[in-house]
C-alpha cells in the first residue's frame, strides 16, 4: 500500500500536465481563431472605405499574414510554453524542493543567456531585414528601369552593385546563423550542467535517504522537459520581431485615419480644372524624396506634356493629384482650392486617367463608355464616339456599340481600347484628362486619332500627357520635363531640344540623332 502511495506520488504531475494540456488546447484554439480574424476583418472593413491604392492594399494584406502568423504559430506556442513552465517547475518543486533549490544556480545563467541572445538576434535580424529591402529595391528600380541600363551599357555596373548588396545580405544571414549556432549549444550545456547538478546532489540525497530514486528519475525527466520550452520560446523570436514590424505599419495605418483628403461635405465640383502644384515634396517611405519642391501649374486651353526617365516622378504627380498619396510639404490646388477641401469621390470623377494597359469589363462597348448607368442614352455615347474619331473603327465591328467585350478587352486591340476610355472621359465631361503613357504601345493611326482628340478636348478641358516616347510629344502646347523628382526645364518642342539640356538628352537616346 505504501508503495502505491509512493508511485502515485510521483505520477501526481503527469496528471497535472495532463489537466494543464487540455487547459492549453482550449485556450490556444480560441486565441489562434479570434484574433487574427477580428484584425482581418477590421482591416478589410477599413481599406474597404478608405481609398487606399492597389499596391499599398497588397503590402497591408501581407501585414496582416504577417500579424496571423503571430497569433496561430508564436502566441499559442508561446502560451503553452508559459504554461508548460509553470506546471514543471510546480512539478519540480513538489518532487524535491532541496533539488528545486540546488537547480535554481543555473536560473540565472538562463536568463542572461536569453536576453543575450534576443539582443544579438534583433540587431542582424535588422541587418538581415534592412538587406533584404535593399535587393528588393534594386530589382524593382533596374527591372523598369532596364531599357535604360542596356541603352548606356551598363550591365556591368549594375551586376557590381546588385553583387555588393547581395553579399551584404549573405553576411547577415551568416551572422545570423552564428547567433542560432552559439544559442543552442550553450543552451544543450546549460541543461548537461543542470542534470550533473541533480545527478551529483541527487546521488547524496538517495545516501542519505532524503530522496528516492524514482524521485531522482522524475526530477530528470522534467529538467529535459522544462529546457525545450525555453528553446521554443528564444528561437520564435524571429517571426515575433516580424510580426511586431507588421503590427507596427498596421497601427499606423489606422493612426493616420486612412487618407488625409477629402471631406464628405467637401466641394463637389471643379469649375473650370486648373491644377496647381506649389512646392509640393513626397516621399513614400518617408526617406527618400520623389518629388522635391515642385511647381507646376496646368490650365485648361493647353496641351501639357510631362516627360521624364523611368523613376523621375511623373506618375507620382499624378497619384497625388487622384489624392491617392498625400505631400509631406507643399499643397496642391484645384480652381485655387486645396484638395483637402474638396469630396474626394466627386474630385475623382473630374478626372479621367487613360492608362497605358486598358482593361474593360464584360459586357458591350456601350456599356463600357457608358459605365453601365442606362439613364444616359445611346446618342450621347455615340456623339463621344465621334470627339475622339473612333466611329468608324466602332462600327466596323460586328453589332457596333454593342460588340460584347470579352477577356477584359483582350479581343480588341490597345489603341481601341483607349479610345473608348477616352470617349467614356468625353461622355462624363471630366475637366481634368490625364493620359499615363497612354500612348506608348499602339499603332501610328490610332495615335493620330488621339492627338487630334485631344487637341480638341484641351480647348475647354486641363489635359495632361504622361510620355516616354517623345515622338508623342511633339506638337504638345507645353512640355515640362521631370529630372530626379524636379521640374528642370519647361517649354515647347524645339525650344527645348535647342537647349541641349535633360530634354535632349532623352531625344538623342530615343532617336540616335
Amino acid at each position: 500500500m505504501r508503495a502505491e502511495t509512493k508511485l502515485l506520488s510521483y505520477a501526481k504531475p503527469y496528471w497535472h500536465l495532463f489537466v494543464l494540456a487540455i487547459v492549453i488546447v482550449l485556450v490556444s484554439t480560441y486565441v489562434e481563431i479570434m484574433p487574427p480574424r477580428i484584425v482581418k476583418d477590421a482591416i478589410d472593413s477599413y481599406i474597404n472605405n478608405q481609398n487606399i491604392p492597389v499596391n499599398d492594399r497588397i503590402g497591408i494584406v501581407n501585414d496582416t499574414q504577417n500579424v496571423q502568423e503571430f497569433f496561430t504559430t508564436v502566441v499559442t506556442s508561446i502560451i503553452k510554453d508559459i504554461f508548460l513552465l509553470g506546471g514543471i517547475i510546480i512539478s519540480l518543486i513538489q518532487l524535491s524542493k532541496i533539488l528545486f533549490i540546488q537547480l535554481s544556480y543555473i536560473f540565472p545563467i538562463v536568463i542572461a543567456s536569453m536576453i543575450l541572445f534576443r539582443y544579438f538576434d534583433r540587431k542582424v535580424y535588422r541587418m538581415v531585414r534592412t538587406n533584404l529591402a535593399r535587393i528588393n529595391a534594386f530589382l524593382a528600380e533596374h527591372i523598369a528601369g532596364v531599357s535604360v541600363v542596356k541603352i548606356f551599357n551598363a550591365e556591368e555596373q549594375k551586376k557590381k552593385e546588385f553583387d555588393n548588396i547581395a553579399k551584404d545580405y549573405y553576411k547577415s544571414l551568416i551572422k545570423q546563423l552564428y547567433v542560432f549556432g552559439i544559442f543552442r549549444p550553450f543552451m544543450d550545456f546549460l541543461y548537461f550542467l543542470g542534470l550533473s547538478l541533480i545527478i551529483w546532489f541527487g546521488a547524496k540525497y538517495i545516501m542519505n535517504k532524503t530522496i528516492g530514486f524514482g524521485a531522482l528519475y522524475a526530477f530528470a525527466s522534467y529538467l529535459d522537459m522544462f529546457f525545450a520550452p525555453l528553446r521554443d520560446i528564444a528561437e520564435k523570436y524571429d517571426i515575433v520581431q516580424n510580426s511586431m514590424a507588421s503590427a507596427e505599419k498596421i497601427f499606423n495605418l489606422f493612426k493616420e485615419n486612412g487618407e488625409k483628403l477629402g471631406k464628405p461635405d467637401g466641394k463637389k465640383h471643379v469649375e473650370k480644372g486648373v491644377v496647381e502644384f506649389k512646392n509640393v515634396w513626397f516621399s513614400y517611405d518617408g526617406k527618400r524624396w520623389i518629388l522635391k519642391d515642385v511647381n507646376i501649374v496646368f490650365a485648361p486651353g493647353y496641351l501639357t506634356a510631362i516627360v521624364g526617365e523611368t523613376g523621375a516622378g511623373k506618375t507620382s504627380l499624378m497619384n497625388l493629384l487622384n489624392g491617392l498619396y498625400v505631400p509631406q510639404k507643399g499643397v496642391i490646388l484645384v480652381d485655387d482650392i486645396p484638395l483637402q477641401e474638396y469630396d474626394l469621390k466627386s474630385l475623382r470623377r473630374e478626372i479621367a486617367v487613360v492608362p497605358q494597359d486598358v482593361v474593360l469589363f464584360s459586357g458591350t462597348i456601350l456599356d463600357n463608355i457608358r459605365l453601365f448607368d442606362e439613364n444616359i442614352p445611346e446618342e450621347k455615347v455615340l456623339e463621344a464616339l465621334e470627339k475622339v474619331y473612333a466611329m468608324d473603327i466602332v462600327n466596323k465591328l460586328e453589332k457596333g456599340i454593342h460588340y460584347e467585350v470579352v477577356e477584359r478587352g483582350t479581343t480588341l486591340s490597345s489603341g481601341e481600347r483607349q479610345l473608348i476610355v477616352l470617349a467614356r472621359a468625353v461622355l462624363f465631361d471630366s475637366k481634368i484628362l490625364v493620359l499615363d503613357e497612354a500612348t506608348s504601345n499602339i499603332d501610328v493611326e490610332t495615335e493620330t486619332r488621339i492627338q487630334k482628340a485631344l487637341r480638341e478636348l484641351s480647348k475647354d478641358k486641363t489635359v495632361i500627357m504622361i510620355a516616354h516616347r517623345l515622338s508623342t510629344v511633339k506638337d504638345a502646347d507645353r512640355i515640362i520635363v521631370i529630372h530626379n523628382g524636379q521640374v528642370v526645364e519647361e517649354g515647347r518642342h524645339r525650344e527645348l531640344l535647342k537647349r541641349r539640356g535633360v530634354y535632349y538628352k532623352l531625344y538623342e537616346v530615343q532617336f540616335e540623332i
